[in-house]
């Protein structure tokens, strides 16, 4: 049996709990995740920030894949055109799925345009995966948060509609096939 083959992009803005959701989801299937980080290179050059955020998102990615043992294979790619860089990396790295991430109203590890182009014209299945908008981690986090809130209530500081249930896993999931023409 073919162990499935899984691409994540990255373009911007590092987010530890959407990498462990995706880590932890790619070894519960026994997926490879193939972690691609894009830096957009203007006529001018790739900015400082952006390369520091690639290696940060590439070593997160590493570091949680060792955690919990699953297999990856990590690319970093310098390039004007990160969309059709996307699709040519699917089809040479022979993935069977894209990992896009939402959290809330707002796109995760890639920009909302891209995210969206990807939506509209996949090159590959899509494995869509939507966040919690909001939890806490660690069991003695709730107690903590819980008494936060409670303490500031009680000195005026914090209304009773700022509290947001706690969630602990991605709200859905779901793959789509796709078939190339």
């Amino acid at each position: 049996m073919k162990t499935p083959r899984w691409l994540l992009p990255f373009t911007w803005g590092v987010d530890m709990r959407a990498i462990d959701y995706t880590v932890r989801l790619a070894g519960s299937t026994g997926a490879t995740l193939v972690p691609v980080s894009l830096v957009c290179t203007p006529p001018k050059g790739a900015r400082l920030e952006h390369i520091q955020q690639s290696k940060d998102f590439l070593e997160a990615v590493q570091h949680k894949a060792e955690r919990y043992a699953v297999a990856v294979e990590r690319y970093e790619v310098f390039t004007a055109h990160v969309l059709r860089s996307i699709r040519m990396l699917a089809y040479e790295m022979r993935c069977d799925g894209i990992v896009l991430l939402t959290r809330g109203e707002q796109t995760r590890l890639m920009q909302e345009e891209e995210v969206k182009q990807l939506l509209t014209r996949p090159p590959a299945a899509l494995v869509l995966v939507r966040l919690p908008a909001y939890s806490i981690a660690h069991p003695n986090a709730r107690w903590l948060s819980s008494w936060w809130h409670g303490h500031w209530r009680q000195k005026g500081r914090v209304s009773q509609t700022q509290d947001a249930p706690i969630i602990e896993e991605p709200l859905w999931i779901r793959t789509e096939q796709h078939h190339l023409r």
